[in-house]
């Protein structure tokens, strides 16, 4: 899919700041060459291509001169959409380019890497141009591990680079997107997997690169990124041998370590206290985790931590392990050692799905300046916990991925969603059965709508208490949900003081002191959504503004949807000032702080790793429930009853606010020791 000629023509043109057709054949006279201005036009238009190549290299020597082409890479492109093929030696010397990079994105090498000779010596000997290699075994194996050394050995092989990705079931539209935009092709408007696929497919059957898929059996759709190719080769780690790939593979089965291989791993990270052990013992111990790489990596760098200066005579590793004969006793072994910066890191970066997370992304988390977390984060490379994959990120095995993900959620945090539901279905039952066989005005219908406040109380004293997890004022999160909890506690002053109105005094309440709750809820909310947005990453500020155009849009349309569903043809009434003020506060208010709840759901896929994007999507779904029962709401507040759907709808509010905030707890990460 490269662009025609038409299309770099223009693009060059305009970015060498040639704003006029004259001005590009004024450039060209001075190198020689006399035009009319209807011909640039012709080639503009893709009516005509200029078939001299001298012309063609001429363009190109411009461009360069104005900056618009500044890689050999582009002039190539250009050259080749007018069928002239690629810039010669001589030509690329004379145009002053910038050489294509290599691209090599495999993470950095593991420095204690030990065993699998005879795997690496086969592979390596081999050509593999066009071959499919599918690593098989159980977590822990070190299928990851292979293909990381392999990805090293072999790069000076592959002239167009190496590729790595990892695999997860809802990334390969995103992957696909990467692929092109690495050979400069932009795919983001194809919105098919398929038709995707079979671009990029297309796009690397004659590329030399070398494509690694990691974690492939996370994906039943991993063979739409396998190219149909005789120069590329595409390595695929899986627990699964069985994949639906499009061809024949060739596949490397990984055993669990030898005894030679054990001792060399224990070797290499013990070093000089290798001769303080028992290798009877250390082999004993390997024998419990299953004699798994990671397992007795984990044993090994544990062992090397321990103060052997007094003592004198071979280390006896019996009854180490009492538990669990697996990997899961080597990782908890090494979680009791750490403290609490280390828990609540190390849990933190199990959230992330597999994915490499970013420095950035686990200090805002935990609270931690990126000083401290790096610190912490590299203690626990060292403990071979994480893996540091890049520059400032890092990567979490699987298999301890999923160890740790189990302490993820706090103690009791899935009863307080079961209480949540509970309530919700509670007086969501109670309203259905109004409708369906109570006649309005009966008092089952003012006691309903005086006692659902119930759910926002409930959810407002769970956010307080995890807000009080998250550091409470001292950190954005925690001022964030704080902000959200004490919103809802103005909604339920709200709703009691409507309720006192409606059922004692039976009069409408609106305006009235209650709207203090309702009202003020706004100010929380919004200034809530802006600490949420900023503690997801996302800085409200004017270069969000320049830089993102979803930042302006979505303000824009949803304060025009305000003005049209609130105010248009509205009248002011001068004598009733506060029903004024609160006519137009309401929606306002709450446009502001939807717009900025749109904005945080579809910035935060690429912030924080995309963390905040379930707890962003329940608080858009709670502050549009809110929105949408106002309307209703200002819209018939003459006919307000107790009980109706109106109150539905704030139930519904309520409800997917107590949800947004009680997920940000199953989030949290602080451990208690």
């Amino acid at each position: 899919m490269t662009a025609s000629f038409a299309d770099q023509f223009k693009k060059y043109r305009l970015k060498s700041e040639l704003a006029r057709l004259s001005d590009l054949g004024n450039a060209l006279a001075e190198k020689g060459f006399i035009y009319e201005d209807s011909i640039f036009s012709h080639w503009q238009k893709g009516s005509r291509i200029p078939q001299n190549r001298v012309v063609l290299i001429k363009l190109i020597e411009i461009f360069v001169d104005r900056g618009s082409i500044t890689t050999e890479d582009q002039a190539n492109k250009f050259l080749s959409s007018a069928n002239q093929g690629y810039l010669s030696e001589t030509e690329i010397s004379k145009l002053r380019l910038t050489r294509k990079t290599n691209i090599f994105q495999v993470p950095n090498e593991i420095s204690d890497f030990v065993g699998r000779q005879d795997v690496i010596k086969s592979l390596s000997s081999k050509n593999l141009a066009g071959k499919i290699i599918v690593i098989h075994g159980p977590a822990g194996i070190g299928k990851t591990a292979l293909a990381i050394k392999l990805g090293h050995l072999l790069r000076d092989k592959y002239a167009d680079g190496v590729l790595w990705y990892k695999i997860e079931d809802d990334n390969l539209m995103d992957i696909l997107l990467s692929i092109a935009k690495v050979f400069g092709e932009d795919i983001n408007d194809i919105k098919s997997l398929e038709v995707r696929g079979t671009v990029v497919r297309s796009l690397l059957t004659n590329k030399n690169i070398l494509l690694f898929l990691d974690s492939a059996e996370l994906s039943r759709k991993v063979n739409i990124l396998i190219p149909n190719s005789h120069t590329c080769t595409v390595v695929v780690t899986t627990q699964k041998s069985n994949l639906n790939l499009p061809t024949v593979c060739l596949s490397v089965k990984l055993d669990a370590f030898n005894d030679q291989e054990i001792l060399g791993l224990f070797k290499r990270i013990l070093k000089e206290k290798f001769e303080k052990f028992s290798k009877n013992s250390l082999l004993k111990s390997s024998d419990k985790v299953g004699k798994l790489p990671l397992a007795v990596h984990i044993i090994a760098r544990n062992l090397y931590k321990e103060d052997l200066s007094a003592k004198n005579e071979k280390v006896n590793l019996e009854g180490l392990y009492l538990k669990d004969e697996s990997l899961n006793s080597a990782i908890e072994l090494s979680y009791k050692k750490l403290n609490v910066n280390g828990k609540s890191v190390l849990i933190s970066a199990s959230i992330f799905k597999g994915k490499d997370f970013s420095l950035k992304s686990i200090s805002y988390i935990n609270g931690l300046s990126e000083g401290e977390c790096q610190s912490v984060l590299e203690s626990l490379v060292d403990l071979s916990l994480l893996e540091q994959s890049t520059k400032n990120r890092y990567r979490i095995h699987p298999a301890i991925q999923d160890f740790f993900r189990k302490k993820l959620n706090p103690k009791g945090t899935s009863n307080l969603f079961l209480y949540a539901n509970l309530i919700f279905g509670f007086f969501s039952l109670w309203w259905i059965y109004l409708q369906l066989f109570v006649s309005p005005g009966n008092n089952m219908y003012h006691t309903m709508g005086s006692t659902y406040f119930i759910l926002a109380f409930y959810g407002a004293i769970c956010g307080i208490a995890t807000s009080r997890l998250w550091g409470g004022l001292s950190t954005l999160l925690g001022r964030a949900i704080l902000m959200f909890s004490i919103g809802l506690l103005g909604q339920v002053f709200g709703q009691i003081a409507y309720s006192y109105y409606t059922n004692i005094l039976r009069v409408n309440p609106y305006p009235s002191v209650g709207d203090a709750g309702y009202f003020g809820a706004i100010f929380f909310y919004i200034y809530g959504a802006v600490l949420l947005a900023k503690s997801s990453g996302i800085k409200i500020n004017i270069q969000l503004f320049r830089k993102e155009l979803i930042a302006i849009v979505v303000p824009a349309v949803m304060v025009s949807v305000a003005y049209i569903l609130f105010l248009q043809g509205y009248e002011l009434d001068l004598n009733d000032p506060v029903k004024t003020i609160l006519d137009f506060g309401y929606p306002l208010g709450e446009a502001i702080y939807i717009s900025i709840a749109i904005v945080i759901f579809i910035l935060s896929r690429n912030m924080l790793d995309g963390i905040m994007r379930s707890n962003a999507l329940f608080l858009l779904i709670a502050l549009l429930a809110q929105f949408l029962m106002d309307y209703l709401f200002i819209l018939n507040y003459e006919n307000y009853t107790s009980g109706n759907y109106i109150d539905f709808l704030s139930l519904l509010a309520y409800y997917f606010m107590t949800i947004a905030l009680m997920s940000l707890r199953s989030i949290q990460v602080k451990v208690k020791i």
